[in-house]
């Protein structure tokens, strides 16, 4: 009697639970709200452009060395023709008694060419690269028209000898023309103007190498440099100095120079713009 009372209680309990979850299953689903199930559309081909759009990061752009093609300005820069040289023109200048004992200028008809000067302390010669200003070749040339260089036969050479003051050389060579012509002295005031033009030159260049050398290794030399290019100016022994210009702001604006060194070259500066005008 006991065991069926007991069986039929346990029963009646799994029947209420069961009950009760149908119950809250029942609440669950009245709570849940119908969703809307979207027809499904067909996907279209993917393109290049909708690739990039779905690539969230940002494409790194890649160097290219080709031209672009069917561009014609892109694959032939435009470029000024170049000028072909000539003409060579060569100054000798020698006097081994001299601190500067030999002064040798080459150069073309675009200006272009080397100074290699010797001093009488040094056993090797110095070679540096030169480019003569268009006003100072002008100069140049105007002389050689003067004296009709290559047609004549003149000695420029004084009747007296002063070997003593150095022995200028001079070369032109044009085509298949050549004419060397040497003197210590002359009273022919175009052939003393064009020796001086490249005494002129070469003091320009030779100061421009002693310069650079004292700045990178001696600047407490540079305020006497810059003396002597002072000097140089005043005598108008300089080719062309307004060549010179990109070189002294340089200069001016170098705290390795000393300071004086430094407010001479502004003078110079302002000198050679003033004169230049």
């Amino acid at each position: 009697m006991l065991t069926r009372i007991t069986a039929i209680s346990i029963l009646l309990i799994s029947l209420l639970f069961a009950a009760g979850e149908a119950v809250g299953q029942k609440r669950n689903t009245a709570k849940r709200k119908p969703t809307a199930v979207k027809a499904q559309q067909p996907t279209p081909a993917p393109s290049p452009a909708s690739e990039v759009a779905e690539n969230t990061e940002e494409p790194v752009p890649v160097k290219r060395n080709d031209r672009p093609k069917g561009s014609p300005s892109a694959e032939t820069p435009s470029e000024k023709p170049q000028t072909k040289a000539t003409a060579v023109y060569e100054y000798l200048f020698f006097q081994p008694n001299f601190a500067l004992s030999r002064v040798l200028v080459r150069h073309n008809d675009l200006g272009k060419g080397t100074v290699e000067f010797l001093r009488s302390d040094q056993d090797e010669p110095v070679t540096e690269p030169i480019e003569i200003s268009e006003t100072a070749l002008a100069r140049i040339n105007a002389s050689l028209a003067e004296l009709r260089f290559l047609e004549s036969s003149e000695s420029y050479q004084h009747e007296k000898d002063f070997s003593h003051l150095g022995t200028v050389r001079i070369t032109y060579s044009k085509g298949e023309r050549s004419r060397t012509a040497e003197f210590n002295w002359t009273d022919n005031q175009f052939a003393k103007s064009l020796a001086g033009e490249y005494r002129k030159v070469a003091n320009q260049f030779i100061w421009q190498f002693d310069m650079t050398l004292a700045r990178e290794n001696q600047p407490l030399e540079s305020p006497k440099l810059i003396a002597r290019l002072d000097t140089f100016l005043k005598r108008n022994e300089i080719s062309d100095p307004v060549q010179m210009l990109p070189l002294l702001n340089e200069l001016a604006n170098d705290e390795r120079l000393p300071l004086i060194a430094r407010n001479h070259t502004l003078r110079l500066i302002e000198q050679i713009k003033k004169k230049a005008k």
